[in-house]
């Protein structure tokens, strides 16, 4: 299922545990973007010469997209264990560079890209961190760049939370007992940390990015949906539930 794991955010012990079984634990929403908004922005962006980042590229699972389309690629993760995995991965691209460092720090050490892809990394619910890493993210693109971002949308936790509600009264539940049931953790919620399998992960509003970014000097060019199934967010879901499908964020945001 989507979101289906309780590693930490940007804990390096925990996300080099998970390295190994990383492919069956963590969701793959390139593999699951079924309109090819990522691959479609991807080639429109790349020009002869132009360099790419993955940040938070854990396995490595877009790096031949991003390496068979630009000159230059740097595989960004705090994971050293999965950076290893995906070197593993791609013994023949020859043009990346892996890159072992912590994004809530300093010191990244990797130049401004033309375009930095990057997926569902934003998600610490600690303000604390999620900001300055949402800064250095942003400082990751050249002037001109572009960011192709991926986040969890609120609206779409709203909206799950709802579908399990219209499934505990189709099942004949009190009404009571059908909200309850269905209810997110409220810790939070105001401000878009909802708890997945106990972990508080930041999701977002479509004008919450368009704020964040135009704060941080960018130009949102457009922001879609990467809808899934709903078997992504429910066991065994009833046939009756069908679209509106729940759904990621997918931003593309030029740098001033």
């Amino acid at each position: 299922m989507r979101g289906c794991t309780n590693v930490p955010r940007m804990n390096e012990r925990a996300w080099d545990r998970v390295a190994d079984t990383f492919e069956q634990e963590i969701f793959n929403v390139p593999a699951n973007d079924t309109k090819g908004f990522i691959q479609h922005w991807v080639d429109r962006l790349a020009v002869p010469d132009a360099v790419a980042t993955d940040l938070g590229c854990g396995v490595g699972r877009t790096l031949p997209l991003l390496a068979e389309r630009f000159s230059k690629v740097y595989a960004v993760d705090v994971s050293s264990q999965c950076l290893a995995v995906a070197e593993a991965a791609c013994p023949d691209l020859t043009n990346i560079t892996y890159v072992h460092a912590d994004l809530s720090q300093d010191k990244n050490g990797y130049p401004a890209a033309d375009v930095v892809l990057c997926i569902n990394t934003l998600l610490n619910a600690a303000l604390e961190v999620r900001e300055p890493l949402f800064d250095r993210t942003c400082r990751s693109v050249k002037k001109g760049g572009h960011l192709l971002l991926v986040v969890p949308s609120l609206n779409s936790a709203l909206l799950t939370a709802y579908r399990h509600l219209q499934w505990n009264l189709r099942d004949g539940m009190d009404p009571k007992k059908a909200q309850l049931a269905a209810a997110l953790n409220g810790k939070g919620l105001e401000h878009g940390i909802v708890h997945i399998d106990g972990v508080p992960t930041k999701h977002y509003l479509r004008e919450e990015l368009e704020a964040s970014l135009a704060d941080r000097g960018f130009i949102v060019e457009t922001i879609e949906k990467l809808e899934y199934p709903w078997n992504t967010e429910f066991d065994a879901p009833p046939k009756w539930m069908k679209a509106p499908f729940p759904w990621d964020w997918f931003v593309v945001a030029k740098r001033k």
